[in-house]
């Protein structure tokens, strides 16, 4: 997967963020090839200076780069290998495979897999081919790339190739398929499982299911992610417990998906200090993203009791019967200014509009485009409110992600919701500004999200070369829905695996990411497959 050619390079000049969150050191830091060679304080440096390239980070941070837990570039790293939109905010490491998706398995049935997870396939023009994961591994390993990435099986998609895309109950030979299945994804490198219990076919699952499922990550020594089946305020302990029990009983490490509180209910603070009193039992933390607008597919806005049917028989109900989808759609409670179409791709036209701006029935407009679009459709909808967003900022074991897409500046077949481009600086931003501490808030973009995949994040002897150069007071996303594709500010160098990708916040034709497995980082800090 990698292309680079290595050369020894010392960052110097900066304070060092090691991503553990202790005190900022006054140190450079020596590569050589792909490895950190030496952390060295300023008072250790050698006289007669570095046989190196140099790169200056006079009052700069320098820290480890940044890993991406909740990410959707399954496929568009493969389209997009240059990853601007990552490596332009610091990051250097992906986990794909989120929220129950993954492009493999697919049972032999491309198409109905394609409709599975449509959310996170931003460029239908792609084509692919494997049916496995072995086959996706091999797809991402073939392709060079500027940040490095690590797969999860998505349930969903395992779920899909067993019994399809409805969300029933698995029988029990079907289960033990499933299993099987889970089991040769994590033998071929997944570093976790994620469940998507809001989507069919995973919201399906029953517990036993889940406890199965927990059971089989656990002895992967894995992450088992989950996107809730459930994020209103009023529900959303239930689907906490829906999970977290399960995990607690096979002792597997938990993530909680874009951890947010939708509607009225129980307060979000009161959420937090529930997962607090979870944490003394058992392994759980989470990660989030600072922003109020969530992403998804049109198809979730409908009834839970619709969408378990499937994708192929909610679209034949709304072609039979469009005013009782387009009634459920305005049942909602959303206003026609929260909703923007993200991607359409059977109408272009539709893309970046708001509901606000349809002169017709708003309702029966959007239904009608689910028709046109075969399901096919994205919307991003206000769904958050600030303060919640602030007080999971502030929070030590909520790991920042970005829940976007690897993309190019040339994207065009979809909005890009700015959390692509921007999640990790407006992060950062939010956190500096609500008091936490640059060490602290590098770790939570680093080593905390890091651990819980099994990947090594840390400015240290031996460690992967992965490095991010920041300026603490203007590190900011410049992001927005009207302008995504926007680089960070305050973001000078970034470094993948000993090789610049960014340099002078220019970025380099470099591609030298790489596939993180399992079996190469837990316990394993620098060493990398290709």
């Amino acid at each position: 997967m990698a292309t680079s050619a290595h050369t020894r390079t010392v960052f110097t000049g900066g304070l060092v963020a090691d991503g553990s969150g202790a005190d900022l050191q006054p140190a450079d830091v020596v590569v050589s090839g792909e490895v950190i060679e030496a952390v060295v304080p300023y008072e250790q440096r050698p006289e007669s200076g570095y046989d190196a390239e140099v790169v200056n980070c006079v009052d700069r941070i320098i820290a480890p780069g940044f890993v991406d837990i909740h990410c959707h570039s399954d496929l568009s790293l493969i389209a997009y290998p240059g990853n601007e939109s990552r490596v332009g905010q610091g990051i250097t490491t992906e986990v794909v495979g989120n929220c129950g998706m993954s492009p493999a398995p697919s049972g032999g049935d491309r198409a109905g897999l394609k409709r599975v997870i449509s959310t996170i396939d931003v460029v239908p023009d792609l084509d692919w081919t494997w049916t496995d994961v072995q086959g996706w591994r091999e797809a991402l390993e073939s392709t060079p790339t500027a940040t490095n990435v690590a797969m999860q099986l998505g349930h969903g998609a395992a779920r899909f190739a067993i019994a399809g895309e409805a969300g029933r109950f698995l029988a029990d030979d079907e289960l033990d398929s499933m299993t099987r299945e889970l089991h040769t994804a994590m033998d071929s490198g997944c570093v976790g499982v994620s469940l998507g219990l809001m989507y069919a076919p995973g919201e399906g699952a029953s517990t036993a299911e889940l406890t199965r499922i927990a059971q089989t990550v656990a002895k992967h020594d894995g992450v088992l992610s989950v996107h809730l089946s459930d994020y209103r305020a009023s529900s959303l302990i239930s689907a906490i417990n829906e999970v977290a029990l399960p995990a607690r009983k096979a002792g597997a490490r938990l993530q909680i998906s874009h951890l947010r509180s939708i509607g009225y209910g129980t307060a979000f603070q009161d959420v937090l200090e529930y997962i607090e009193d979870l944490r003394l039992e058992q392994d759980i933390a989470a990660d989030s993203y600072p922003y109020v607008h969530g992403h998804t597919t049109l198809l979730q806005l409908l009834p839970s009791e619709m969408r378990g049917q499937g994708p192929s028989a909610v679209l034949a109900t709304a072609k039979a019967n469009p005013s009782d989808v387009a009634r459920m759609f305005r049942e909602t409670g959303y206003t026609t200014d929260s909703i923007i179409i993200m991607k359409a791709t059977a109408r272009p036209d539709a893309v970046g509009l708001s509901l606000s701006d349809i002169d017709a029935d708003p309702w029966g407009w959007l239904t009608a485009l689910l028709v046109d679009c075969g399901g096919n459709v994205d919307v991003a909808v206000e769904s958050g409110v600030w303060s919640d967003v602030d007080l999971a900022m502030r929070t030590p074991w909520v790991s920042i992600a970005s829940d976007g897409s690897a993309l190019g500046f040339g994207h065009r077949a979809s909005v890009a919701h700015p959390r692509s481009w921007g999640a990790f600086p407006a992060s950062y931003r939010r956190m500096r500004d609500a008091g936490v501490w640059i060490g602290e808030a590098v770790r939570r973009m680093t080593e905390g999200p890091g651990e819980r995949a099994g990947i090594t994040a840390r400015i240290e002897a031996g460690h992967r070369a992965d490095i991010s150069v920041i300026e603490d007071a203007r590190f900011d996303s410049a992001a927005t829905f009207a302008s995504p594709a926007t680089w960070a500010v305050g973001l000078d160098h970034v470094m993948t695996n000993g090789t610049l990708v960014l340099r002078d916040r220019a970025g380099t034709t470099a591609r030298p990411g790489t596939v993180l497995t399992n079996s190469n980082q837990r316990g394993n800090s620098c060493l990398i497959s290709h």
